[in-house]
């Protein structure tokens, strides 16, 4: 069965297991991991073949069961979930690799997105929850890409994606804007919620209160009543909220615990910001006149009791109050979770508002022990708002406390009739009583039989209404204050006729007394009066009527009769009085009311006015009245009866047709309710207006008087601009401000009139009338005087096209377009200019611009207002806005043609436009949306459209003007776009209508400018083109799958489309080439980089055309290109601009990232088959082919490393560079190369290396006045003009490196150069006598401070795996200061951490050299001093000056490692006879220190060195040790005298004496004399080291005695002993010898030398088991000489050669530890760190050393003459030169081969102190190496060099070791070693 496509549904699948096929084994197969997703391609049987999404390139099989398939019926929100989910994957990764902070949040919005995905995918949500999810998700979306940086999603209102190509630019910027603001206010952390927008939720407020505990001493139950209270006005502003407590301290409804909660609502803007509110609580006690102790005894008898009558008194208790104005105003915020605790506060003698005010003035202090407990939150808006919005909180059994009056804003739907009633005060006569009397107020509604109205009483929230309401009772008070609010909501039907009835009742505390207790007085008031209106608002006193119930009918309604008001009982001449009631003169009772009702009305004038019909006696009053309401409640009352008052007006003027008697005051009144309507407060009412003209106005014929009366009223304006009447100008402003409800009324009803009237009639005047009337506003408009009627014009020119759509209902529309072209082509220009651009604005909102006959009336003065406008710079904004209100309406496909009106607005306005744009800030907020409509204008024009645009320039001089700007303007929109980086959609259509453009602009170039040539043209063309091309938007292969292929599918790759086309371009300049070469090779180059193959291959052989064009052009400028073909002897014949330029370039563009291996393969193959086929450029093309390719290699490594963290392999390919840049002279960009490694060195520390990277620079100039060139300048010294200015700044900042280097030898050498200059050719002593000061501080440098010696280490990388330049090279390091070897480890492998580090020094072999991994060998090495540096030989040298050229300027270094070879020639098992040295030397291609730490290896020379000559070179370190400790006691009588006696025990000691004896054993017999005859030079040398050993040995036992105390004295014995016996043996032997050294007891003071400061010896001494502790030495005396070369005397004298004798070199550094064993065996790996031994309290670390000398030392003069003078007794001499140098605790043998040269043996100070510690040596820091910067006499004629250091440790009685790599064999000892030698 063969391969088989699958079907779209099945194509697509997510993998289920991990499938990781063996790539060598099953090649054809793709590796999978569990959640990839698979496009699957083909099937066959088990198999799918495909590729994972996202490597669509790797394509090959899969197994089926690995693979889920899924189907395709998701909808498009769950497919961008899942893509998104794709591309965050990526990103979250990188995020949790970089701890960044956003990970969490990432992480949550993922999984949000996934349970989204899951529900959609479910089917099961309803259709409203699936929208809000989809939104929800796609909000998450949009934060999440914003968040990691990724490109804005662009959606329409729906949420669903927008596809660019069908949707209008303007409409795409818009788009993207309002996505970047939305996200933007949700990603801002303290962004409060968005206001809301419409006016009942800006100007409505709800206030939530929780109720969370009462606390309080309270017997009785009690009611809290709770209210909002202005605490300035002292009055209350909302109803009350009801809370009943019982005595128990709980609430008495227990089901309301914890859920008491009240809303406030009703809250304007004006109630936020009042000045002082309260949130106040009255406690009001229910229960007996007198509060009862609670007999607990009783209480469950007392508990079965009914409460009796008297026990329902309420009683004032006490007040709460607690300022909440600053968490109104929003100055403090709280939420439902912060309690608060409102003091109580007790009345004691005061009423409650008493008791209140003073809490509020503070004129009562706190109760703290009382208090009441809330929570309390502001909500935003109506009660629909915060329910949607907080549904937590205000859902459930929340009570409703409403605001005592209207809302600001009064919602149409809004129906109430309440009254609040506010019982204030009253004053009662004792009567019978002997005290006053206790007075409680009972009121009833009744309706007008008397009859009680029951449940429209209302407490508060929180209760349930009640039937009577009863007041609180003020104990004895003839004067009750009450102050207290209920509201009355009698239903509107019983309102009319209802009355209030007030019965006034004596409560007595005797609760038998307070039974028989009625009312003693009473009052009452009518609800409605006599003229139809309701009781007004404000305060009342009522008259009290005694009762006499002798007489009183309770059920009788005869009071009815009485005055209910003490107004009219004064007005009254009689007494008024009815059975049982009468007037109490004495008795007072004062009430509040305040109606609030959206049914019955206080205002007659309105009442009179609605019943005009029945009173028309009084109409102009009426009418009048209303024209003059002015009161906020007469406003309300209007808007409230709106459609009443509206069918009266138009009832009046149709009532009145043959007259106009009403009409202007009609038409006045219906402008202020139209005003009225149009106020934000009543806004609310508009859409009952509206309502009321489409269905309820009915005036057929009312537009007949509206127009007549508008057109009297406009035609006004010319008695306005005469200035006869204000009047007049008020009345047209108002109608301006009204225009559009006018017109309406006047639409609405020429449409019923036509409907009712469908056949026309000819005496119908209407259009005529319109006409004239729309005439006179144009007559008002065009006026012109200073400030006459401007307030009106702009009144029209504002609300004029609101009445646009109404007109058209019953005009002409092109004759109304004609007219608004005629208004605003007459307003004066200057004339109100934003006014007149608004209403432009508007009209092109209007439906008449949906007409292509309108547009093109009305388009020609909307683009020439923007066009003056554009070039004035007013009115911008407006201008941008109309044009793109314009642009986008053009782009709809309903609108009619559009050719004509693109062309018109491209003629009038493109130049106009791209001209603003180019002289607009970038940083003005509008610059984008210009752009937007100058890219939908080119989107928008066709080819014919451009043709006759270009087609209309006069001149070819105006078409290249306006090419030029349009081509800037392009090239600095694609290189810095207007638009964020993240609106792709949008930078992406900008794109395709700029490519669009530059079609059309390349055929014009061709055809105006190719003739006639114009190079500006052509040029700003590449230019704009290339820079299209090279944007970072259109780099396709940044961007990830998805998003490249989107933008392929969508608008391809329109690089590859531009490239082709400046291919096109470039061939079709013919002869004018030359012209842009080499100008144009940057840009071509940057667009050859492009990572696409097929547009490389195209645009590459355009470099070859280009070295055509110079190679061909003429040498002298006068010449053309065509010239030459005529002369070619004139021509060129090279091309060196052009390389010079591309070198230049290709740094430049490969540095920032450009370029790749690929394009240096194809340019270098492309290029080189170009050049072959030439004749002539045959040689120099492939020359620089060669060249170019070179650079690019270096160019690619080194941006390949500078990414990396690893400085010193950017400095290594910055070198490499700079090699390439020298090597082909191109001086401009080796000094730039330099500068770079410069500053590299400068962040890495190494100042000697930046030092020396500078005078690579100050080489290249010379000291002259010459003026620089800009090659030579650099960028770090601008001031520089002279050679002699750069090169003098050059060397200043070059001597400050060195200084901070410590190189001031090299410093002084520049000082001096630049002394030279001062004092011979500049004459600047000022200046010289500063740089003598600091040469002066460099040489007092040199002698006195510290300066660590560099260690120097060879590293060898191995293996492929190293990048290029290190692969399989070994190179020399200069370490750090203080840098021992495991320290360099370390930092090697930190920056290679996969490297595997080798630990033997033997060749690696092709199996690791050959390998793809890495392997580092590292091994300390010494330097060797150069020959020049010689010079001090024997010349007295202090070794400060000496060790600085120990360690500098070194090319040739070396190391040594120990190796068995059998010894064929001699039968013996002693390992010494066989124990080889193999000495390397290698040598640099640089010296170091240089430019750079390290330099590569160039060659290597290895030496092999034989037993005899190691056991010679062994014994004379022995010997070097001792000599050493002899000087040492010499300077410090109180050295410790532990490695003393360990270093004797190990010499002396018969347990070890084998040492010499394995040398007499191997050596010295005839055997190897017979067969090694060669060495019997040396085997005398041997022995008469070992001879001149004893001299040695017998001053340092000397010196032990002296020194031992007494627990060493047994040792002394015993050291004594055996050094007795071992030298009666050497003596007999070899002869006795002398010693030139001797124990000093007086201090000679000598000439000065001093000693180095910074590196003293190292001796180890470390007895088993002993703790360390480390401290300085203690040598700290007074500068001190010794004279006297240590010679030792012998018996045996040879004569040496005089040409055999070379120079000695005394040591001023020399590392000697001395470890466990003696000094003749090898070191442990484990046992090499320092490690000391505590001596009186101290200890010091000496280092000795000793150096094999090719011929024998030299002594100094005077020590020479002596030798010279005494017998020769033998062939050799055999002193030896030696000396000793103190080291600090802490350095490192480092030093143990670096001998001064040439210096005095017996010279040694100690002039310096002692230096600080050193850094703590590890262990691999000990690492000794064999080597010598002289060659030794032994091996003069192999031309070796060897040098011993040797560190050893010594322990007692024990000897015992491990060689580590690279050590120096030791002389074996006597017995062979405990623990097993490795040699590597």
């Amino acid at each position: 069965m063969s391969w088989k496509s699958v079907s779209e549904e099945n194509s697509y699948g997510i993998v289920i297991y991990n499938y990781h096929p063996d790539p060598r084994e099953e090649p054809y197969m793709i590796p999978l991991t569990v959640g990839d997703a698979v496009r699957i391609l083909e099937e066959h049987t088990d198999w799918y073949y495909g590729y994972r999404v996202g490597s669509r390139k790797m394509k090959g099989a899969f197994p089926k069961p690995y693979v889920h398939i899924k189907d395709g019926s998701e909808g498009p929100i769950a497919k961008e979930i899942a893509e998104v989910l794709r591309e965050w994957g990526i990103h979250w990764k990188r995020l949790y690799v970089l701890h960044n902070s956003h990970f969490d949040q990432i992480k949550s919005q993922i999984y949000d997105l996934i349970s989204y995905r899951s529900k959609i995918l479910s089917g099961t949500l309803p259709v409203d929850e699936m929208k809000r999810l989809a939104k929800r998700a796609t909000e998450e979306i949009d934060m999440g890409n914003k968040i990691l940086g990724l490109d804005l999603v662009v959606r329409d209102k729906n949420g669903n994606l927008v596809n660019p190509t069908e949707t209008s630019t303007i409409q795409m910027f818009n788009l993207h804007k309002q996505a970047t603001e939305r996200i933007s206010s949700k990603v801002k952390p303290d962004v409060k919620e968005v206001q809301p927008k419409t006016a009942i939720q800006q100007y409505s407020n709800i206030f939530l209160v929780y109720v969370r505990n009462f606390t309080s001493k309270m017997s009785e139950d009690a009611e809290l009543l709770m209210t909002l209270y202005d605490g300035k006005e002292f009055k209350t502003i909302t109803e009350n909220y009801v809370v009943r407590w019982t005595k128990e301290g709980l609430m008495s409804d227990l089901d309301q615990m914890y859920n008491l909660r009240v809303m406030f609502t009703d809250l304007g803007k004006r109630d936020l910001e009042r000045e002082k509110i309260f949130l106040i609580c009255h406690v009001i006690r229910v229960g007996a006149m007198d509060i009862k102790e609670c007999d607990h005894r009783r209480s469950s008898v007392s508990g079965l009791t009914k409460k009796s009558n008297n026990d329902n008194m309420r009683r004032p208790c006490g007040v709460a109050a607690f300022d909440i104005t600053n968490y109104m105003n929003g100055k403090l915020e709280t939420d439902e979770d912060q309690e608060f605790a409102v003091p109580f506060v007790s009345c004691e003698k005061d009423n409650l508002e008493q008791t209140l005010r003073k809490v509020i003035t503070k004129e009562r202090f706190e109760n703290k022990n009382q208090a009441l407990f809330v929570s309390m939150k502001l909500l935003r808006g109506d009660l629909k708002q915060a329910r949607e919005e907080n549904p937590h909180l205000v859902l459930g059994n929340v009570s409703i406390a409403r605001k005592m009056g209207f809302p600001e804003v009064i919602l149409p739907g809004d129906v109430r009739n309440d009254l609040y009633l506010t019982l204030l005060n009253g004053e009662f006569s004792k009567g019978n009583k002997k005290s006053d009397k206790n007075v409680e107020v009972t009121v009833k509604v009744c309706n007008s039989k008397g009859q009680t109205i029951p449940g429209v009483i209302s407490l508060g929230g929180g209760v349930p209404p009640l039937n009577e309401y009863r007041s609180v009772i003020y104990y004895h008070e003839d004067k009750p204050q009450w102050h207290e609010t209920f509201k009355v909501a009698v239903p509107i039907e019983e309102f009319k006729t209802s009355h209030l009835k007030f019965l006034f009742k004596h409560r007595s505390s005797n609760e038998a007394k307070d039974k028989s207790e009625k009312p003693f007085a009473m009052s009452y008031v009518k609800l409605m009066q006599e003229n139809g209106t309701t009781l007004k608002d404000g305060k009342h006193n009522l008259v009290v009527y005694k009762i006499d119930y002798k007489k009183f009918d309770e059920s009788s309604l005869d009071y009815y009769k009485l005055p209910s008001v003490i107004g009219e009982v004064e007005n009254s001449k009689e007494k008024p009085q009815v059975p049982g009631l009468t007037v109490s003169s004495k008795d007072a009772f004062t009430i509040e009311s305040n109606i609030c009702s959206t049914k019955l009305t206080q205002n007659v004038n309105l009442l009179g006015l609605l019943n005009w019909a029945s009173h028309k006696e009084t109409l102009t009053e009426s009418l009048l009245a209303l024209k003059n309401m002015e009161r906020e409640k007469e406003k309300e009352e209007i808007v409230i009866f709106l459609q009443d008052i509206l069918d009266a007006l138009f009832n009046i003027l149709m009532d009145n047709p043959k007259t106009d008697t009403y009409d202007t005051l009609v038409f006045e009144c219906l402008l202020n309710i139209i005003s009225l309507v149009n106020d934000w407060k009543y806004q609310h009412f508009e859409p009952v207006l509206d309502m009321y003209i489409k269905e309820s106005f009915s005036a057929t014929l009312a537009y007949k008087k509206l127009i007549s009366v508008l057109k009297s009223v406009i035609g006004r304006a010319s008695d306005v601009t005469s200035g006869n009447s204000k009047e007049y100008s008020d009345l047209i402003f108002r109608t301006m401000k009204c225009l559009q409800y006018v017109i309406r009324f006047v639409s609405r009803s020429r449409i019923l009139y036509n409907a009712l009237y469908p056949e026309d009639d000819p005496d119908d005047d209407f259009e005529e009338s319109l006409r004239d009337l729309l005439q006179n506003i144009i007559y008002m408009m065009s006026s012109n005087k200073d400030g006459l009627l401007l307030r009106e014009q702009g009144a029209c020119l504002k609300y004029l096209p609101s009445t646009i759509p109404n007109i058209l209902m019953i005009f002409d529309h092109k004759e109304l377009s004609t007219i608004l072209y005629d208004m605003l082509n007459n307003i004066p220009q200057g004339r109100l200019t934003k006014q007149k651009m608004m209403t432009v604005n508007e009209i092109v909102h209007s439906k008449l611009f949906l007409y292509p006959e309108c547009r093109k009336i009305l388009l020609p003065i909307i683009t020439h207002q923007v066009k003056v406008l554009f070039e004035t710079k007013e009115e911008v904004e407006l201008c941008i806005k109309i044009m793109s209100d314009i642009m986008e309406l053009l782009f709809r496909k309903d609108v009619g043609p559009t050719y004509n009106d693109l062309n018109e607005i491209i003629h009038a306005n493109l130049r106009t436009i791209i001209q603003s744009h180019i002289k607009m800030e970038r940083e003005n907020p509008h610059a984008s949306n210009l752009v937007a409509v100058m890219i939908d204008l080119f989107r928008q024009m066709t080819n014919e459209h451009y043709t006759k645009y270009i087609s209309a320039f006069k001149t070819n001089f105006d078409i290249l003007d306006f090419l030029m700007e349009i081509l800037v303007v392009f090239k600095e929109l694609v290189s810095d776009s207007v638009f964020p980086k993240d609106w792709c959609d949008m930078i992406m259509l900008q794109n395709s209508v700029i490519l669009k453009s530059l079609r059309y602009f390349s055929q014009t170039i061709r055809d105006c400018f190719f003739q006639k040539f114009e190079h500006d043209a052509w040029n700003n063309f590449f230019h704009c083109a290339i820079a299209f091309m090279t944007q970072d938007a259109l780099q396709l292969e940044n961007f990830s799958y998805n998003k490249r292929m989107r933008i392929i599918n969508q608008y391809k790759d329109m690089r590859r489309e531009t490239g082709f086309e400046i291919r096109s371009m470039w061939f079709t300049l013919g002869q004018n080439k030359v012209q842009f070469v080499p100008s144009l090779v940057g840009l071509i180059l940057e667009m050859t980089l492009i990572p696409e193959t097929e547009l490389r291959k195209a645009t590459i052989p355009i470099f070859f055309d280009m070295m055509q064009c110079e190679f061909y052009s003429s040498r002298f400028e006068v010449e053309s290109y065509g010239d030459t073909k005529r002369d070619s002897s004139h021509i060129k014949a090279n091309f060196n601009d052009f390389e010079n330029e591309m070198i230049v370039k290709l740094d430049v563009l490969f540095e920032g990232g450009k370029g790749d291996y690929e394009y240096k393969k194809l340019f270098h193959d492309i290029m080189l088959e170009l050049c072959a086929k030439h004749t002539t450029m045959h040689e120099e093309g492939t020359k620089f082919v060669k060249i170019v390719s070179r650079l690019m290699e270096s160019l690619l490594e080194y941006r390949s490393i500078i990414i990396d963290e690893n400085k010193e392999n950017t400095m290594s390919c910055t070198v490499n560079l700079l090699d390439f840049y020298s090597e082909i002279n191109k001086k401009e960009m080796y000094i730039r190369y330099l500068n770079k490694l410069f500053d590299l060195h400068l962040e890495c520390e190494n100042f000697t290396e930046a030092a020396y990277t500078l005078e690579l620079h100050a080489k290249l100039l010379h000291w002259s006045d010459e003026l620089l060139s800009p090659l030579l300048k650099g960028d770090k010294y601008d001031k520089a003009r002279t050679h002699r200015e750069l090169k003098e700044a050059l060397y200043y900042t070059i001597i400050e490196n060195y200084s901070k280097g410590k190189m001031w030898e090299c410093a002084i050498k520049k000082c001096q150069e630049l002394a030279q200059q001062y004092e011979q050719e500049t004459f600047d002593y000022e200046r010289l006598s500063d740089l003598h000061h600091r040469m002066a501080l460099f040489y007092e440098d040199i002698m006195k401070k510290a300066r660590a010696e560099p260690e120097y280490f060879r590293v060898g990388y191995y293996g492929r795996g190293f990048p290029r330049f290190l692969q399989n090279k070994v190179f020399i390091y200069r370490g750090k200061e203080y840098e021992r070897l495991a320290d360099f480890n370390v930092r090697i492998l930190n920056e290679f951490p996969k490297a595997e580090l080798l630990n033997k020094l033997t060749p690696p072999g092709e199996e690791i050299t050959g390998s793809d991994k890495q392997y580092i060998q590292i091994n300390k090495v010494d330097p060797v001093m150069d020959e020049k540096s010689q010079r001090f030989s024997g010349k007295p040298i202090s070794n400060q000056i000496v060790k600085y050229y120990r360690v500098n300027d070194i090319k040739k270094f070396s190391f040594s490692r120990p190796f068995t070879r059998k010894d064929t020639l001699i039968e013996t098992t002693n390992e010494f006879a066989h124990l080889w040295l193999e000495r390397t030397e290698l040598t640099t291609t640089y010296s170091l220190p240089g430019i750079l730490r390290w330099f590569p290896v160039e060659h290597i020379q290895v030496h092999e060195i034989s037993p005899l000559r190691n056991a010679i070179e062994t014994i004379e370190r022995t010997n070097k040790t001792l000599t050493n400790y002899i000087s040492v006691f010499n300077k410090d009588k109180n050295m410790p005298i532990n490695p003393l006696s360990l270093t004797l025990n190990g010499i002396l000691d018969a347990a070890v004496m084998g040492g010499i004896k394995n040398y007499e054993e191997v050596f010295f017999t005839g055997e190897y004399e017979s067969t090694h005859s060669e060495d019997k030079m040396l085997i005398e040398r041997l022995k008469d080291l070992i001879a001149d050993q004893i001299p040695l040995l017998d001053l340092c036992v000397q010196i032990h005695k002296q020194r031992a105390p007494d627990n060493l004295q047994p040792l002394q014995k015993r050291l004594e002993e055996c050094f007795a016996l071992m030298k009666a043996d050497v003596e007999e032997k070899y002869g006795k010898r002398d010693c030139d050294i001797k124990i000093e007891n007086e201090v000679q003071m000598r000439r000065h030398y001093s000693i180095t400061s910074d590196r003293l010896s190292d001796i180890t001494i470390t007895p088993d088991k002993s703790n360390h502790n480390n401290s300085k030495s203690s040598i700290q005396s007074p500068t001190r000489s010794y004279i006297g070369t240590p010679s030792l005397s012998h018996k045996k004298v040879h004569k040496t050669p005089k040409e055999k004798r070379r120079r000695s070199s005394k040591s001023d550094i020399a590392s000697l530890s001395v470890e466990k064993g003696a000094t003749q065996w090898y070191t442990s790996d484990t046992e090499l760190n320092s490690a000391n031994i505590v001596t009186n309290g101290t200890t010091t670390i000496f280092e000795l050393t000793q150096e094999l000398q090719p011929k024998r030392p030299l002594r100094s003069e005077v020590e020479r003459e002596k030798r010279l003078s005494r017998p020769s007794s033998g062939q050799y001499s055999r002193p030896s030169s030696m000396s000793v140098t103190i080291r600090g605790t802490g350095s490192s043998g480092a030093s143990s081969n670096r001998d001064s040269i040439g210096t005095t043996d017996s010279s040694i100070s100690e002039e310096d102190p002692i230096p600080p510690p050193l850094p703590a040596k590890q262990r691999d820091s000990d690492y000794s190496s064999l080597g010598s910067e002289n060659q030794s006499f032994l091996y003069s004629q192999r031309n070796s060099s060897l040098r011993s250091s040797l560190q050893i440790k010594i322990s007692e009685y024990d000897v015992s070791g491990e060689i580590e790599d690279a050590d120096v064999p030791p002389t074996p000892p006597p017995k062979p070693p405990k623990t097993k030698t490795s040699v590597s």
